[in-house]
């Protein structure tokens, strides 16, 4: 609900991150270099300090959130970027019995902020419905239009739509899922000539309740990505943090907000105790943060990598050292690239080197070329022992265990590991056959 009532506030929260990004890249905190970078953060630091974690009933914080009153320094600064002091328009709307409607908008609008960065975007609706007594949410939106163009590039998203639905727990956690979908995302380059287009694009993220503790999970999905002249399918990256804690995670989350400077890294080594904590929670519940997929197509082929990690039995000696708890930590992820893939790759490859060099070989010998690196290839990969064959498939497991890296059963040295007797070195898989 938090997420909800700031993205709402924050126009869907796309200007605050872009903004934040071009001032942290760009300049010493002390120089303003965007002047909507520094009305986002100052209204985003005023909105937390006034609703903190929005916890409960929403009616009552959506209320108040259509009436709110930035203070005049930061009023001062959202109505030199917006033209308005508070940017928003948050209503009632009618609804059938039993329920309560909010209407938000954003109206159309745009800027021309420092160092010739130009912001505009077309009206961003969004309507949010729920039972009296706050215990459900339903939300729908849409924003047409967004558009950052500056010095450097151009970016521009379209025809973006949300959509939610929620229901508020005992432990007054929302659980349920959200999307947003975009048609597409182009980025071009001005002075260095570069574009990437990104077509249907949408984001799920979920809380779904596992016994006591939590699960939260995001799916990313991208139909088509092209980047100059190339083509990449139907990316998919699918994650899931297990069996958590939110409470401490919350808790967390919000410690290292308040005490980082917006658009500041936060430096880890100041929440030591807070890690610590959470960590201990990890290891007592099994908390697992597990990649159920993160695959792409290429050339007709798909690669995929997916896997686990996790953070052993743990006692308090073991979190004296960073290198202690870092033998605690369990991982073992799958790597698996088909050989057609290797052979398509091999073959646009060569293909173009001869077109390169003028050379115009029989198809015959395109084949043969790309036979023969093909087999080189994968010959290397498996005699070294960073791969196996597994039917037509080049399949690497990487395990992370007890400090030791290995990748199919080979050790793989480490920094922190140096001096230490490796394990065995696996056998070596059967060869390809050419």
């Amino acid at each position: 609900m938090k997420k909800l009532l700031l993205c709402a506030a924050l126009m869907a929260s796309f200007p605050a991150m872009a903004a934040t990004a071009t001032a942290s890249a760009k300049a010493p905190a002390a120089k303003t270099e965007s002047n909507m970078a520094d009305a986002m953060e100052s209204a985003t630091y005023e909105l937390e300090q006034s609703f903190g974690t929005a916890k409960g009933n929403p009616i009552p914080i959506l209320d108040k959130l259509a009436v709110y009153e930035f203070s005049p320094p930061t009023a001062a600064k959202l109505k030199t970027v917006f033209g308005s002091a508070r940017p928003y328009t948050l209503t009632r709307a009618p609804a059938a019995g039993g329920m309560i409607a909010f209407d938000f908008s954003v109206p159309a609008h745009n800027y021309a902020d420092l160092n010739e960065q130009t912001w505009s975007w077309s009206a961003l609706k969004l309507n949010m419905l729920t039972d009296e007594a706050g215990r459900t949410l339903t939300s729908s939106g849409s924003w047409p239009a967004f558009v950052i163009d500056g010095k450097p590039g151009k970016m521009t998203i379209n025809n973006i739509t949300m959509e939610g639905k929620q229901t508020r727990n005992s432990d007054d956690v929302w659980v349920g899922a959200a999307r947003a979908d975009a048609k597409s995302l182009e980025i071009s380059g001005k002075n260095h000539p570069f574009s990437i287009k990104m077509e249907k694009l949408s984001v799920t993220s979920m809380v779904e309740p596992n016994g006591k503790d939590y699960d939260l999970g995001s799916d990313l999905r991208i139909e088509l990505i092209t980047v100059m002249d190339e083509k990449i399918d139907d990316l998919r990256a699918s994650m899931r943090m297990s069996k958590l804690d939110l409470k401490a995670f919350e808790q967390l989350s919000s410690d290292i907000r308040k005490k980082t400077k917006p658009g500041a890294e936060p430096k880890l080594d100041d929440f030591g105790p807070q890690i610590k904590a959470f960590a201990k929670g990890m290891s007592a519940r099994g908390t697992a943060i597990e990649l159920t997929e993160m695959s792409v197509g290429y050339l007709g082929h798909r690669a995929l990598l997916k896997g686990r990690f996790s953070l052993g039995k743990t006692v308090e000696k073991d979190f004296k050292t960073t290198a202690a708890l870092l033998k605690k930590m369990d991982a073992r992820f799958e790597v698996r690239v088909p050989v057609a893939l290797v052979t398509a790759v091999t073959r646009k490859m060569t293909v173009a080197q001869a077109a390169k060099q003028a050379e115009t070989p029989s198809p015959e010998a395109i084949d043969a070329t790309v036979k023969s690196m093909t087999d080189m290839y994968i010959k290397m990969a498996v005699d070294a022992g960073y791969a196996r064959l597994d039917g037509d498939a080049l399949v690497s497991m990487l395990d992370y265990k007890a400090g030791q890296l290995t990748v199919n059963g080979k050790a793989i040295a480490l920094p922190a590991g140096e001096g230490k007797k490796p394990v065995a070195r696996a056998k070596k898989p059967a060869r390809r056959s050419k």
